[in-house]
């Protein structure tokens, strides 16, 4: 697999937990993110709860979410169904890639703490029709 390069964007979902760990990301690619609940103070204050961007002529949702599993969908959907192309979310720490209505509900899981068999991250496919995500495990250490 490639290196991360400047023409990447990075979309951080949440938990990101410290401003080093923001900052570090930041200076690799564009980068763009939303707070999660274990995120440190500084860390939520520069960082909104949920945001809409536009790749490539797609509307993308950003939200780390809440609650249990099915709530946490819930949530997603009552924030974005009908509005975006793409929903991607955090919180479960759980991939998730299920298409409805047009919309793709994306979750790519958690690098550090996966909570299924295997740490996560997600590769987002924006050049298919229609778009799709990809998740990739990595060795647990």
């Amino acid at each position: 697999m490639k290196r991360v390069s400047r023409e990447d964007i990075i979309l951080h979902l949440g938990d990101l937990v410290s401003l080093e760990a923001l900052e570090q990301v930041r200076k690799l690619c564009h980068f763009e993110a939303v707070r999660g609940n274990c995120d440190m103070p500084d860390v939520r204050r520069g960082l909104p709860p949920k945001k809409v961007i536009e790749i490539e002529g797609l509307k993308i949702g950003l939200i780390h979410g809440r609650g249990g599993p099915s709530d946490t969908i819930r949530t997603v959907r009552a924030e974005f169904a009908g509005k975006v192309d793409i929903a991607l979310f955090g919180h479960t720490h759980l991939p998730y890639h299920h298409r409805e209505n047009g919309t793709l509900y994306f979750n790519p899981g958690s690098l550090r703490s996966g909570r299924g068999e295997a740490n996560t991250f997600g590769l987002l496919h924006l050049d298919c029709n229609p778009p799709w995500g990809e998740i990739i495990e990595i060795a647990r250490q």
